[in-house]
C-alpha cells in the first residue's frame, strides 16, 4: 500500500508512467474493495497547514523540547488522553511582546466523539517555571470536533515583575478529554510572533465608549467568496456582503484587514431549508462564529439556533482598534489592541446533516472609520499592521477553498483565489451577482495536510496521497471494473508473449 501511495504521489507531480491508465483502474478496484473507503473522505480534516511548516515533536518536559523560532510556523501533534502535555522551547528577547498561538486540529467525522469541555490548555512559562500567561480553548456548547485556536502572550511592560527578561521560554500544550471522547491524535499548528516595543510611553486606555447598537451591516446578496479551510488559506474580505455555501461539520475561515482606529462589525445569515420548512426542526448552536485577532487570540464568539427559516447572527459591538484597548478589563475588548488581519471562523453544526446537505450563507462585513497613525514602534511591526498589499489582497479576495457538500462531509478540496466586490444584488439563494466577479481562479495551493492520520483534502498537500487514492475510488464501479479487466488483459497478453518468446 505504501508503494502504491508513493506511485500515486509521483504521478500527481507529473511523472506519469505510460501504463498509468491501467494502473489507475487497478487502484480504483483495490480502493473499492477497502472497508470504509467510500466514507474516508468525510472522516478527515481539510485544515490547510502553513506552506513549508516544519514538523516538530512535542516533548514531555522542557529539557528535551524542540525549539520554535519566532516568525515561523510549525506542525506537531498531540496524543490522545486527558492531561497529555507537550513542551516546546522558544528564545525571547527582553524588548518585544511575544504571542504564542496554537491551533488544534482534531479529526472529523460522525464516528469522532467529543465533549463540550474537550480542548487544549496553553501556557507560556519562563525558564524558572513561572507562568507568564495561560488560556484555554474548548468546543464549548457544541460538542463536536472542529479546529480551535488560542494564544498566550508575554508582554514587556515598564515595572513588570516576571517574564520580562531575555532567555528561554516554554510553550506548554495540555489536552483535555472527557471520558468517552475519541482517542485519536490531534494535529497542532504552532507559531510565535513578536510585536516590537514603543519609542515613547505606552498609550493610555483605548476608547471608553462606542455605539452599543450593532453597526448597520451591508445588505444584498453579494458576490461569492468561498471560505478557506484554516488560517493559512482564509478567504480575504473587504466591507460588503459575501455569499458562500457551508456543509454540516465544515469550518470556513475568512480574514479582514483592520487598521488602527477602525471598527470591525460582522454578521452572518444562514439560508432556510430548500423545502420551505417541511423538515423544520430546531438545532441549537447550528451556526458557530468565532473571531480571532492578528495574534490568533480569540476575540468573541457567537452562535445561532436553526429552526428551518433564515438564521442570523452578529457579534456585539467591538471597540475600534487601539493599542490602549489591551488595558481594558473585558477580554473581547482587550483583544482589539492589534492592527492587522482579523480572522473569522464559521462552523455549521454536524447535526444539520438531517436538515440539508449544505446551506447558503451570507457574510456581512463592515470596517468603519479612517485608518489612524500607528503607535510609535521602535521597528517595523511586521504582521501587526495593515499594508497596501493586504488591502489589495482583500479587494482581490485571495485565498479560499473548494468544498465537498456530500451529506455529513466536513472536507474541502483545494485552495483557490478569486476576485469580487461585496456589493450588489442577485436573485435566488445561490446568486453570485455583485459589482464584481466572485469566482475563483482555481489555482491549487501547495499547503496542507491532515492531522493524526486524518485525510487531507488540499489537492497538492503533502498528506493528501490517501485522498488521491480515495478520489480514484470515485470512479463508478462499472468503469473501475472495465479498467481493471483491461489491466488484467494487458498483463495476461504479456505473459503469453514472454512464454512464446
Amino acid at each position: 500500500m505504501g508503494r502504491l501511495l508513493r506511485r500515486l504521489g509521483k504521478g500527481r507531480r507529473g511523472r506519469v508512467p505510460a501504463r498509468g491508465a491501467a494502473g489507475a483502474g487497478l487502484c480504483a478496484a483495490l480502493v473499492l474493495a477497502l472497508p470504509g473507503a467510500a466514507t474516508a473522505a468525510g472522516n478527515g480534516n481539510p485544515y490547510d497547514f502553513a506552506e513549508g511548516a516544519r514538523t516538530v515533536d512535542g516533548a514531555r518536559s522542557g529539557a528535551t523540547a524542540a525549539q520554535l523560532k519566532t516568525g515561523e510556523t510549525y506542525r506537531s501533534s498531540l496524543a490522545a488522553g486527558d492531561g497529555v502535555t507537550s513542551y516546546y522551547r522558544v528564545e525571547l528577547d527582553g524588548a518585544a511582546t511575544a504571542y504564542a498561538s496554537v491551533v488544534a486540529v482534531p479529526p472529523l467525522g460522525s464516528g469522532v466523539k467529543a465533549a463540550a469541555a474537550d480542548g487544549i490548555a496553553v501556557s507560556l512559562r519562563d525558564g524558572q517555571g513561572n507562568q507568564c500567561d495561560a488560556e484555554r480553548a474548548t468546543f464549548r456548547s457544541g460538542s463536536y470536533p472542529r479546529p480551535i485556536a488560542v494564544a498566550v502572550e508575554r508582554p514587556v511592560r515598564p515595572g513588570g515583575l516576571r517574564c520580562q527578561a531575555a532567555g528561554t521560554y516554554y510553550v506548554v500544550v495540555e489536552r483535555a478529554a472527557a471520558a468517552g471522547s475519541s482517542e485519536r491524535d490531534w494535529g497542532l499548528e504552532l507559531r510565535v510572533a513578536t510585536e516590537p516595543g514603543l519609542v515613547s510611553a505606552v498609550p493610555g486606555a483605548g476608547a471608553r465608549s462606542w455605539p452599543s447598537e450593532p453597526a448597520a451591516l451591508p445588505s444584498g446578496v453579494g458576490a461569492r467568496r468561498s471560505g478557506g479551510t484554516g488560517f493559512n488559506d482564509a478567504r480575504a474580505l473587504t466591507s460588503g456582503a459575501w455569499k458562500d455555501r457551508i456543509g454540516p461539520g465544515q469550518s470556513h475561515f475568512y480574514r479582514v484587514p483592520v487598521d488602527w482606529g477602525q471598527q470591525l462589525s460582522l454578521g452572518a445569515d444562514l439560508d432556510g431549508s430548500a423545502d420551505g420548512g417541511a423538515r423544520r426542526g430546531v438545532v441549537p448552536g447550528a451556526l458557530d462564529m468565532e473571531l480571532y485577532n492578528p495574534a490568533r487570540a480569540p476575540v468573541a464568539t457567537k452562535g445561532a439556533t436553526y429552526s428551518g427559516g433564515t438564521t442570523s447572527a452578529a457579534f456585539d459591538p467591538l471597540p475600534p482598534v487601539a493599542y490602549g484597548n489591551r488595558l481594558l478589563s473585558r477580554e473581547d475588548e482587550a483583544a482589539m489592541g492589534l492592527a492587522g488581519w482579523y480572522w473569522l471562523k464559521v462552523t455549521l453544526n454536524p447535526a444539520m446533516v438531517g436538515k440539508a446537505g449544505g446551506l447558503g450563507m451570507t457574510l456581512r462585513v463592515a470596517v468603519d472609520g479612517a485608518a489612524k497613525q500607528a503607535p510609535d514602534y521602535v521597528r517595523d511591526p511586521g504582521e501587526f499592521q495593515v499594508k497596501d498589499a493586504d488591502l489589495a489582497a482583500a479587494e482581490r479576495g485571495e485565498g479560499g477553498a473548494e468544498w465537498d457538500f456530500g451529506a455529513g462531509s466536513g472536507s474541502g478540496s483545494r485552495s483557490e483565489s478569486g476576485t469580487g466586490s461585496g456589493t450588489g444584488s442577485g436573485s435566488g439563494p445561490d446568486a453570485d451577482a455583485g459589482s464584481g466577479s466572485g469566482s475563483g481562479s482555481g489555482s491549487v495551493s501547495g499547503r496542507g495536510g491532515a492531522s493524526g492520520g486524518a485525510v487531507a483534502s488540499s489537492a497538492t498537500s503533502p498528506g493528501s496521497d490517501l485522498m488521491t487514492l480515495v478520489g480514484v475510488a470515485g470512479v463508478g464501479t462499472g468503469s473501475a471494473l472495465v479498467l481493471w479487466l483491461g489491466a488484467w488483459r494487458v498483463v495476461a497478453v504479456r505473459k503469453v508473449r514472454r512464454a512464446q518468446g
